[in-house]
């Protein structure tokens, strides 16, 4: 039977953009642009609220939304961030909001090749 041994990840963030119905597509290829090609879900999401509700600025609130999150080395959280926030447009009222969460530690699958190649490179190994 195989061993199985967890391995930890540290110094991880997660972005998660809440943004208009559409523009998930929008961050998602924002984020394949700047080589980040794995850790992103995306769903459709209906907040809570009435539509004929009025924002913080005074437009109209449509509760239908996209939801991007995305996990990111905690080193290029702020250039993805930034990034993030142009593509969607998020300058302009009621297009959504953006957070960043910092992960205590996370576990997943790794390859073979990618275990021995933190076994070789230790000081690129996040935990």
């Amino acid at each position: 039977m195989k061993e199985n041994k967890m391995i930890y990840l540290t110094n991880i963030s997660q972005i998660t953009c809440v943004v208009q119905e559409g523009l998930g597509e929008v961050i998602l290829q924002a984020a394949r642009n700047l080589g980040v090609s794995t850790g992103a879900i995306s769903y459709h999401s209906k907040g809570t609220g009435m539509r004929e509700l009025f924002g913080l600025w005074g437009v109209a609130v449509d509760t239908e939304k996209d939801v991007v999150s995305i996990l990111v080395a905690s080193e290029q959280k702020e250039l993805l961030f930034d990034a993030l926030y142009q593509a969607g447009g998020l300058d302009d009222p009621g297009k959504g909001f953006m957070y960043v969460n910092q992960l205590e530690k996370m576990t997943t699958y790794l390859p073979e090749n990618m275990l021995k190649s933190l076994a070789e490179n230790p000081s690129e190994q996040h935990g």
